[in-house]
């Protein structure tokens, strides 16, 4: 693996560093291409009662880090509460969600190896905030993008989760 030292981008990522995407709540904080696609690090916030959908990755490795706050994850099946401090690791291929029932806003940490994942966030940001799609066009390009990302959204959960957790994509 050959670390990227281009002199354009900084050794130090500062808090307030990073490339937002305000439709998500996420930050880029260290891209794929630091680490010739090795690795990929994102901040992002869950708001109280959100509900991050069970999903399983097919090509990437998941680690998140509770930066602040307190979150219930479900991963392979078990269900966990943590709080802030705590590393919650998601192997591929095991499915996973996430969920924020409490009042207080969370911060995680989002570490993706490899980094193929890079442009999956900004890619549904797009979708998400495109005026020009109705609800089953949505749906499709989202279907499409997960596909393209080797993802695989369990939907069929989504309201079992959403009754008893009161919490909502």
């Amino acid at each position: 693996m050959r670390v990227n030292q281009d002199i354009d981008q900084p050794f130090l990522i500062g808090p307030e560093d990073g490339r937002q995407i305000g439709a998500l709540g996420m930050v880029h904080k260290v891209g794929a291409d630091r680490f010739d696609g090795a690795l990929l690090i994102m901040e992002g916030v869950l708001r109280p009662g959100q509900l991050i959908p069970p999903h399983t990755h097919s090509r990437e490795d998941e680690c998140t880090y509770v930066l602040s706050g307190e979150l219930t994850f479900e991963v392979g099946g078990e269900i966990v509460q943590v709080q802030a401090g705590s590393y919650v690791v998601k192997p591929r291929g095991l499915p996973h969600a996430f969920w924020n029932s409490s009042s207080e806003l969370a911060r995680v940490t989002e570490v993706h190896t490899p980094g193929s994942f890079d442009r999956y966030y900004d890619e549904l940001a797009e979708v998400f905030t495109s005026r020009e799609l109705d609800d089953d066009r949505r749906r499709q390009a989202e279907d499409a993008l997960h596909a393209q990302y080797g993802l695989t959204f369990h939907r069929e959960r989504v309201p079992e989760i959403m009754t008893r957790y009161n919490v909502r994509p």
